[in-house]
């Protein structure tokens, strides 16, 4: 039951940060533009991802640790992932989103800030991608 808790926490996150990154952003951005309005609204939705990860990446790590089915060295595998994704989140909103906000939209400054925020939120995401695809791993001794 706890694998089966790990992997909808973390299959929901990885689901959520992928549908930002891959679906609303970029349709959002075609649809509003470069205005402070959708710098804002993005700005928000990135704080919300934050705070939802953090609640569901705790659940994954907690589910990890206490499952005594689970191979040791998977779970130790998923909890770092996890962590990891957690660190990247946090960094992207204590020292990039608000960075972004005081910035004017177009200018250099506010472009490399884009670039970094890209960087970090794909890293995360393919640390939540990986914690997930740890999870579902079961080895088959023969």
């Amino acid at each position: 039951m706890l694998n089966v808790i790990r992997i909808v926490a973390l299959g929901l996150w990885v689901g959520a940060l992928a549908g930002f990154a891959f679906f609303f952003a970029p349709v959002a951005f075609a649809h509003v533009g470069p205005t402070q309005a959708f710098a804002d609204t993005i700005a928000t939705c990135v704080l919300a991802l934050a705070r939802f990860g953090w609640m569901l990446g705790a659940i994954a790590v907690a589910a990890a640790l206490l499952d005594g089915a689970a191979p040791r060295r998977a779970a130790t595998l998923t909890s770092l992932a996890v962590v990891l994704a957690i660190g990247f989140s946090v960094v992207e909103v204590v020292a990039i989103v608000p960075h972004m906000q005081s910035t004017p939209l177009g200018t250099p400054a506010y472009e490399a800030l884009h670039r970094q925020s890209g960087l970090v939120f794909g890293l995360g995401l393919l640390c939540a991608l990986a914690g997930l695809a740890i999870s579902s791993w079961r080895p088959t001794y023969r």
